[in-house]
């Protein structure tokens, strides 16, 4: 079974696994990039994110370098950033103290207090944050509000490639890198971004969506698109327009409250 998981290229089992149409071989997002023949069957190909192999391979487990922790491969990254064993580096300007996070902090505040207080040392560096954050700048890339470093996608909305907090069912749990769900740090910098007035909000496809009217019992999402079809599977008839203000809907409009349940207060 771990054979099939394996990246047709790098032989490892795939990093972001994606899956091309041609033979349906399994590979790593980043191994497939500036590949344009398919390495096993020599045709051209697209890839497609396969969300089954990608929670198979986030699902086995996988051990902690440093604390020898247990854990599963979609959560190494997230336990790495507050391993307690990892050395980190002291954010300090020209400070090159390594150690563990529990005495990092008595580091910080044992010499470099007063330091932080008066805003003589920079933490982060400025001029750094500054050309990542520059809002004047739509396709840049931007710090969303946890601090993470975040791209557009395929889907032309934000990801950080961290591990999403949305109650999300459809996708791999990460936010990116390339589409699908984002966390909500990037999805509240999606709606900074494209200036989005109240209301409206930006599906999991990268497209524009409106709250609807109360419709059978629930509120839900329109993106206005003719992707409807004629004959839906609850039986009901449509005009093949996604809303624009009640009726069926497709499903990337969908589940708002479910996956943001605080939506209604970010940017509003």
């Amino acid at each position: 079974m771990d054979d099939d998981l394996n990246c047709g290229i790098c032989l490892d089992i795939a990093e972001n696994a994606v899956e091309t149409t041609c033979c349906h071989k399994i590979f790593c997002e980043k191994c497939l990039q500036g590949v344009f023949i398919c390495p096993i069957c020599r045709k051209a190909y697209q890839v497609k994110v396969n969300h089954v192999i990608r929670r198979m391979i986030g699902n086995k487990p996988s051990t902690c370098d440093y604390c020898h922790c247990i854990t599963t491969r979609s959560e190494l990254s997230a336990h790495l950033t507050y391993c307690p064993s990892r050395l980190v580096n002291c954010g300090v300007e020209n400070c090159y103290f390594k150690a563990s996070r529990e005495t990092m902090k008595d580091h910080l505040i044992s010499i470099h207090l007063d330091d932080i207080i008066q805003g003589k040392k920079a933490i982060v560096d400025a001029s750094k944050v500054s050309e990542i954050s520059d809002s004047s700048d739509l396709i840049s890339r931007k710090l969303n509000k946890v601090g993470r470093a975040a791209r557009l996608g395929q889907t032309g909305k934000f990801y950080c490639g961290g591990r999403s907090d949305t109650r999300c069912s459809c996708c791999d749990g990460m936010c990116g890198p390339g589409n699908g769900c984002n966390c909500s740090a990037c999805f509240e910098l999606d709606l900074k971004i494209r200036r989005l007035p109240k209301g409206y909000y930006i599906n999991k496809e990268g497209y524009s969506v409106r709250k609807g009217n109360f419709w059978q019992g629930t509120v839900r999402f329109y993106c206005g698109r003719k992707v409807m079809p004629l004959h839906t599977l609850s039986g009901h008839l449509t005009d093949g327009w996604c809303g624009d203000d009640d009726g069926e809907t497709v499903t990337v409009a969908k589940l708002f409250k479910d996956k943001y349940p605080l939506v209604d207060a970010i940017m509003m």
